[in-house]
């Protein structure tokens, strides 16, 4: 997100002044560094000291950088305190406040610069969420947040050297009801069935939208779409180079298979707002950074990074900086090449990474996909596993469920009668519900994996042990007048042997089971 500094620079907010660090006079930017560098406020912030040199090439540094804005709050020409967000980026940023403590006879600071804050953020910004990072032994600050409607994230262990001592750092963010594009219900399936719509809305937008109604209506939990255009994928350039020599795009240039199978950008908005509305959580994959910055303007949730594009490291990047969760499709890449994108996510704080097996053959042969390495990934590089499936039919996904597969994704066409570069391993509507239903009987079938086996159903037509013809009291217990037989009832067959020669304590009579009281 970059804004123009000429664009927004002061505001007055409820009777409070907001203005802008590039806006103020020497004499005043001196008062700001007195208060940061005050016992109470500096024992608080990462750097403890801030020099008077440092504090102004900071502030000259200001005018250039378009993602931060610090404001000194000013009531009747007394500083409150300070409020900033920096890490500016699309519809996030983080917040830092930090108040004046010399300022005793004004009540309730901090809540006044949150307000004024969140205000310019959400309201003059347009921002979606915002995130902070306090540090662990703050309590006071924590609380602070928590009740401001702030949710705790996470930590950040050992994150910070402050006075010596490694101190955690706890990660908080609030977006407002409005914004929350994710419904929670959405991140609960498992495994979370994702229709890929790909090429298969044929040119038409309509059909597009036919495809998303049918889609939810099969009972995928998510819809993903593919953001670029030819340009950032290839050159058009007509010559053996740039044509494909064998498979399903066989002798096709490059350039026109991506322009033909191209998701109009202008479509985009309409398509994330009506998968929305229909209960579909909408993603899709960037393959530029320019398409990031294009589906952070509609605050997608989540990105998956194509197979070819698992190796565009300052791609990873790109998106990991939004520490969103993040999708990756194996697809050509080895071992080493899967470490370093997952590595470079982890680095940059994303949490939530999903590995999908992938076979870059479309359609794929059922020999080619190993399926049984795919459990491994979560063990190997410390991430959720899954599957893209680009087999024909639906065998293949249906046993990714058996294996734990914690994500699925297969691509969808309205109807096999359409022609695009994609439908010929894409499933149709009816196909896609039959897949979601057998998914469904799998997870049943599977069940829990904690199940007791003393639950088990079915124990009434067990063996147990029967008197099987009368006994007299003080008669022995032979092999011939007690058996192992169903139904249940008795004593368990494990007592058997041990029952062999014992003496019966009462008259038993045929078909009684026997018990602990029938011996002696």
């Amino acid at each position: 997100m970059e804004i123009a500094w000429e664009e927004m620079m002061n505001y007055t907010i409820l009777g409070y002044e907001a203005r802008d660090f590039c806006s103020c006079e020497q004499h005043l930017l001196e008062e700001i560094l007195a208060i940061r560098n005050t016992p109470q406020v500096a024992q608080w912030m990462y750097s403890t000291h801030i020099t008077h040199k440092g504090h102004f090439e900071f502030v000259k540094h200001l005018k250039q950088d378009p993602t931060q804005r610090y404001w000194v709050i000013l009531h009747e020409n007394c500083i409150l305190g300070v409020g900033s967000l920096t890490r500016m980026r699309y519809k996030h940023a983080y917040l830092g406040i930090y108040t004046n403590p010399h300022a005793t006879h004004i009540a309730h600071k901090g809540q006044k610069i949150l307000h004024i804050i969140e205000h310019i953020a959400f309201k003059e910004f347009g921002l979606h969420t915002l995130f902070l990072e306090v540090m662990s032994t703050n309590k006071r600050a924590l609380n602070f947040y928590q009740k401001a409607g702030f949710t705790h994230n996470g930590i950040l262990q050992d994150f910070v050297l402050h006075d010596d001592v490694f101190c955690d750092v706890c990660i908080m963010s609030k977006t407002p009801k409005q914004h929350l594009a994710i419904k929670p219900t959405h991140m609960t399936h498992t495994p979370l069935i994702v229709a890929e719509l790909s090429a298969n809305h044929c040119g038409s937008l309509e059909i597009a939208r036919q495809s998303l109604h049918a889609i939810a209506k099969s009972g995928a939990h998510a819809i993903k779409l593919q953001t670029y255009t030819p340009d950032c994928l290839t050159l058009d350039a007509k010559n053996q180079y740039f044509k494909i020599q064998k498979g399903l795009w066989k002798d096709t240039y490059l350039y026109e298979l991506y322009k033909t199978a191209q998701t109009p950008w202008e479509w985009h908005e309409e398509l994330f707002t009506l998968g929305r509305d229909l209960g579909l959580l909408v993603f899709s994959s960037p393959f530029s950074k320019q398409g990031v910055d294009f589906l952070e303007s509609l605050d997608c949730p989540m990105y998956k990074i194509a197979s070819f594009e698992v190796l565009d490291l300052e791609l990873i990047e790109y998106v990991a900086r939004l520490k969103k969760p993040m999708i990756l499709s194996s697809g050509i890449a080895d071992e080493q090449e899967l470490q370093e994108a997952i590595t470079l996510c982890k680095k940059h704080g994303v949490r939530d990474i999903t590995l999908l097996l992938c076979t870059s053959a479309y359609p794929a042969p059922l020999d080619s996909i190993h399926l049984a390495s795919m459990r491994a990934f979560g063990q190997r590089y410390g991430v959720k596993f899954g599957l893209s499936d680009h087999t024909l039919g639906t065998l293949c996904a249906s046993m990714a469920a058996t294996l734990g597969a914690s994500m699925i994704e297969k691509h969808f066409i309205l109807d096999k009668k359409l022609q695009s570069p994609d439908s010929a391993f894409s499933l149709d509507a009816k196909e896609f519900s039959e897949l979601v239903q057998d998914i469904a009987r799998v997870r049943e079938i599977m069940g829990d994996e904690n199940f007791n086996i003393s639950q088990k159903q079915g124990r009434e037509f067990a063996r147990s042990i029967w008197v099987a013809r009368d006994i007299a009291m003080g008669e022995e217990l032979t092999t011939q007048n007690i058996k192992v037989l169903r139904p249940n009832g008795g004593l368990h067959p494990r007592n058997y042997k041990n029952l062999l020669g014992r003496k019966a304590s009462r008259d038993l009579k045929f078909g009684e089971p026997l018990t602990k009281k029938d011996f002696i």
